[in-house]
């Protein structure tokens, strides 16, 4: 992937900028007759904002502030950006007024996507390896071009741990793209971020059945809890034999029968509705389950086959769609009908429950005057509480076990994953070696005074959670210059370690305001170093923020190679105070 140009639609917005092979400057430029006047704030980190949005960046305020703060000059504008990949020329073309629709093709034949749609089709033509073994989905896109563009969105961005370059994103899942950009297989950094992803779901499950059971009945474990469950059966079998034994005065047995068969009609009256409500319940839910078809989606993904085949699979589409529609309603139609029955039965009951239980009270009434009744109705009292504590005990302590069983079966599986992971790292010698090589190759291009005294490593480590641990050691590298260099010789090693897989990752870098913390000469170093590459024939756009003041000064090392003047001559962009990015102010542009 190769960038070409920037501009955009209606011209005018800012000027059009084409990127070149080499070194790509967005230089900032002091006003020759204000010299003390800032020259931040005048566009250069917006322009490369302006680039990722075009990728398809998140427009939302907390991920992208500046143009978010830009949304009334940007309006109306769509931000164009040119690239090619193996020589056929493409096109994308996004507007902040409509930012999930995107229009995307190449020259003569562009369509509108679905933003999310757009993206996967964007992962697979950029980042797919035909003959790559592990795991690629195309909806990585983001996640994988993030690594090419390091944007310093807030003021307390820093370039910190190239590994680590998503800051949202933990060590496990960026694993599996580290090792993808490095054309290594991922397969089981993949199995290990799932696996874990499962466990982390299933613990805070575990805890708050636990916690459930631990405040409401007081049982602080599952063996406590399997105890009272048991007590609970013994205690409601007693009661439920006390109650089959019990009999009333030879005088007030014809009244006891009564009451006794009120009781039984008024139970299965009770559960003939309960069935029904329930019945209810799953017809109203199978008829609401909305509709999820998109004709509109599917035709865009057979138009890219053939315009022909893609109209008539929409025509056949439609006419399944309104048959299976007409379907429904009739179905629909029959279970709203089965509902009022249901619905007019329950009602009946309802009425003759309560014309029942009317009849039961004055014979409980009776009863309870002869002082005969007190103990049976204080047993049925004490066992319909059992047993609706028993049933809940067992209900929660069911999940609870189920999910205790699924844990321990996904932290067997994580033990293989770290037998196999320890497996496949001693299998990588000769890969590792090969990375090692170039990765100094690059280190010694750009801290010429400290050749060979870098270390770059794929190691297993049971102690973190990604297991595979990519190390990169250099010297003083927790200083802030030294471990902004390390991002510096990473990326661009794996930027070029990608040129020996695959032709269809991006060919290019960008580096907001990386050389503000780095030696003046390793800034030369870069410089010559891109140049050198650009000479042996490779395709390499470095594309980086600078300054007039801070990283060129007057001290600006004993080269004459990299002048000031020089830069600005050679800058895809140059802005000053003068000449700002939208040729005007507006919030929070930096």
């Amino acid at each position: 992937m190769f960038l070409l140009k920037l501009y955009s639609e209606p011209h005018g917005l800012f000027d059009e900028v084409e990127f070149v092979n080499g070194i790509n400057f967005v230089y900032g430029k002091k006003d020759s007759n204000n010299p003390k006047e800032s020259i931040n704030s005048i566009g250069k980190s917006t322009f490369l904002d302006l680039l990722d949005f075009c990728l398809l960046a998140s427009y939302q305020k907390s991920h992208n502030p500046r143009l978010f703060a830009a949304k009334d000059i940007l309006s109306g504008y769509d931000i164009v950006l040119e690239f090619r990949i193996d020589d056929i020329r493409y096109i994308i073309k996004r507007c902040v007024d409509d930012i999930k629709r995107v229009k995307f093709g190449t020259v003569g034949n562009i369509e509108v996507y679905d933003i999310d749609v757009l993206k996967k089709h964007l992962g697979q033509l950029i980042f797919n390896q035909d003959d790559y073994s592990g795991k690629f989905f195309p909806k990585w896109y983001r996640s994988l071009i993030n690594f090419y563009l390091k944007i310093q969105k807030f003021k307390k961005d820093q370039f910190n741990d190239p590994i680590k370059y998503m800051k949202d994103v933990n060590e496990v899942e960026t694993n599996i793209y580290q090792l993808y950009l490095l054309g290594l297989n991922n397969t089981l950094s993949y199995k290990n971020f799932d696996v874990r992803s499962h466990l982390n779901k299933l613990k805070p499950a575990i805890k708050q059945i636990e916690k459930l059971l631990e405040e409401k009945y007081d049982l602080p474990s599952l063996a406590e809890t399997n105890k009272n469950i048991n007590k609970l059966k013994y205690e409601i079998k007693k009661l439920e034999n006390a109650i089959d034994s019990f009999k009333l005065k030879d005088e007030y047995e014809d009244v006891e029968n009564e009451a006794n068969k009120l009781t039984q009609t008024i139970k299965d009256k009770w559960f003939q509705n309960f069935a029904d409500k329930k019945k209810v319940d799953a017809y109203e839910e199978s008829y609401t389950i909305p509709e999820s078809i998109s004709v509109t989606k599917i035709n865009n993904i057979y138009t890219e086959l053939s315009q022909e085949f893609a109209s008539t699979v929409k025509q056949v589409l439609k006419e399944a769609i309104d048959f299976r529609k007409k379907l429904s309603q009739n179905r629909k139609r029959f279970l709203e009908k089965e509902i009022a029955e249901l619905k007019e039965n329950i009602k009946e009951r309802e009425k003759e429950i309560f014309e029942i239980e009317k009849k039961r009270a004055k014979l409980f009434r009776f009863l309870s005057a002869q002082e005969a009744i007190k103990d049976l109705t204080d047993a049925f009292s004490i066992v319909t509480d059992k047993k609706s504590q028993l049933s809940e005990l067992e209900s929660n302590t069911k999940i609870l076990n189920d999910l205790q069983t699924e844990k321990n079966q996904v932290e067997a599986e994580l033990k293989t994953i770290e037998n196999d992971t320890f497996e496949y790292v001693k299998s990588l010698n000769k890969e590792i070696e090969n990375l090692y090589e170039l990765f100094t190759d690059v280190y010694n291009e750009i801290y010429i005074n400290l050749k060979n005294e870098s270390g770059f490593s794929i190691d297993y480590n049971k102690r973190k959670d990604k297991l595979v641990d990519i190390s990169i050691s250099m010297p003083d590298m927790y200083g802030k210059g030294k471990n902004i260099g390390r991002t510096l010789v990473y990326d661009i090693f794996v930027l070029l370690n990608s040129y020996r897989f695959t032709n269809n990752f991006p060919h290019f870098l960008v580096h907001d305001g990386i050389f503000d913390g780095v030696d003046k000469a390793h800034f030369i170093a870069v410089y010559e170093y891109i140049q050198k590459l650009v000479n042996s024939g490779k395709e390499i756009q470095y594309i980086t923020t600078i300054n007039e003041e801070g990283t060129l000064s007057d001290k600006f090392g004993n080269s004459d190679k990299v002048t000031p003047e020089r830069i600005e001559q050679e800058a895809i962009l140059v802005l000053s105070p003068k000449n700002k990015l939208f040729s005007t102010d507006f919030k929070n542009i930096e």
